[in-house]
């Protein structure tokens, strides 16, 4: 395989601007009305951000016995630090923990925690109803604390940006949504380039036969939402909207805004295929669901990637580690020749 074989993906540039943008508290105050309840608290102390850095889940002592998880995930009432273990971790930002507890029994004593720009949606296995759902403030500390997502957010928000490093500072905010019981089959992912909807994909790639019928549906309700009220307040030409369209159908809701970027998920498309559309030519956009056919090649357990060599998370985003991690595996093949 020589060099001329390969095809070098079309670049994609996002800017750190663009990245701050979809920072939650930067996009909730223009479309409140069509938002859960939410609660925003900013700024946060870097000793909050630090606790959710470590290596461990250590939980505040609320009437209980403290909780400690190391590393490897496993759970005792004890810890080879006999000093830490003894030491809540909340007294380091008493204030913030504060704050928690009444944000969440103004929001109804059950809310969804998210940081920025990302929701820990990855570790949702590690709540005994398997959501996000959070009835008290321990359960918003182990969320964060066990996701992939929310480190994501706290150590490579800008990873992606190709910018000089100059140290940028990020206000992190913590997030707590009144919880909506949300049907997944009715979460759609809209890609915008250049102010112009390009594409649309479900959202939970399982098959769900009723949705082919509603589909008119919604492209109206769709239409109407990007027309009248997300393109009159972009920021930017090129982003990607998360949108909730729940029965009878008569109110959209917008679940998140996203950098027009490789990291955010193009689901049922290719990021190939949304950068090579032309927004001019674009009709009338495509709107794609899992079918009988295609299910299959979309079908995966949720939150896959987390379960792969980071090797292939970084060649997805990068031309030239692509190119080296597709000669290494032709190597291979060839050794076993």
């Amino acid at each position: 395989m020589t060099g001329q074989d390969y095809s070098v993906f079309e670049d994609l540039k996002v800017s750190k601007e663009q990245v701050i943008a979809c920072s939650y508290s930067n996009w909730y105050r223009k479309f409140r009305p069509y938002v859960a309840k939410s609660i925003v608290i900013k700024p946060l102390p870097d000793e909050f951000i630090e606790y959710l850095s470590s290596e461990s889940i250590r939980l505040p002592q609320e009437n209980k016995d403290e909780v400690v998880a190391d590393s490897d995930n496993e759970y005792s009432d004890w810890s080879d630090d006999e000093e830490d273990a003894q030491t809540n971790p909340t007294e380091r930002f008493s204030g913030l923990h504060e704050e928690i507890k009444n944000g969440i029994r103004h929001l109804g004593s059950k809310v969804s925690p998210k940081l920025n720009w990302s929701a820990p949606k990855d570790a949702k296995w590690i709540m005994a109803n398997n959501t996000t759902k959070c009835e008290d403030v321990s359960d918003v500390y182990l969320l964060l604390n066990a996701s992939d997502h929310i480190a994501h957010d706290i150590d490579d928000a800008f990873n992606e940006c190709g910018e000089p490093d100059c140290h940028t500072r990020i206000p992190y905010e913590l997030v707590l949504r009144q919880w909506v019981d949300m049907n997944p089959a009715l979460e759609f992912r809209v890609f915008i380039k250049n102010r112009i909807v390009v594409g649309v994909s479900q959202r939970d790639l399982n098959y769900y036969d009723y949705l082919d019928k509603l589909v008119p549906t919604f492209r109206q309700k769709i239409d109407e939402m990007f027309t009248e009220v997300i393109k009159p307040s972009l920021d930017h030409d090129n982003v990607i909207v998360d949108l909730y369209i729940p029965r009878p159908f008569d109110k959209v809701w917008i679940v998140d805004f996203n950098p027009f970027s490789r990291k955010t998920d193009s689901l049922l498309f290719t990021w190939h295929e949304l950068l090579q559309i032309n927004p001019k030519e674009v009709y009338q956009y495509e709107l794609r669901l899992i079918s009988e056919t295609n299910l299959g090649r979309f079908s995966k357990k949720e939150h896959s990637e987390n379960q792969v060599p980071i090797d292939v998370i970084d060649a997805s985003v990068n031309t030239d580690t692509m190119i080296e991690l597709a000669k290494k595996w032709q190597d291979l093949q060839e050794k076993g020749k």
